[in-house]
């Protein structure tokens, strides 16, 4: 949204933020959160990356293109898994599960 100076802030720091009026208190990368799922003594079952698209497209474009919402959710879904997204998703959901969950 222009906010080159903060953007470029936010990658020097170590929490991810921006400056001091930053409302996120930490920002983590998919290595991290898995890190925190693991010391928890949990399992990783999925790492997925949310609105890996959907904050670049143009609502107009969504709202007045026939099908273009469903494409659009059909492509976050298709990406949300693969890894080389994580890092463009605007939120990262790291699903831990209790060791033994699926073993039998």
């Amino acid at each position: 949204a222009g906010h080159f100076t903060e953007a470029r802030q936010a990658l020097g720091d170590p929490d991810g933020r921006w400056g001091t009026a930053d409302p996120v208190p930490r920002r983590f990368t998919a290595e991290q959160l898995t890190g925190l799922v693991e010391a928890a003594g949990l399992r990783i079952g999925a790492v997925h990356g949310v609105r890996v698209f959907a904050d670049l497209v143009p609502g107009v474009l969504v709202d007045t293109e026939p099908g273009a919402m469903e494409a659009l959710l059909k492509l976050e879904a298709a990406a949300a898994e693969l890894a080389a997204f994580h890092s463009v998703a605007t939120q990262l959901h790291v699903l831990g599960e209790t060791r033994g969950a699926h073993e039998a």
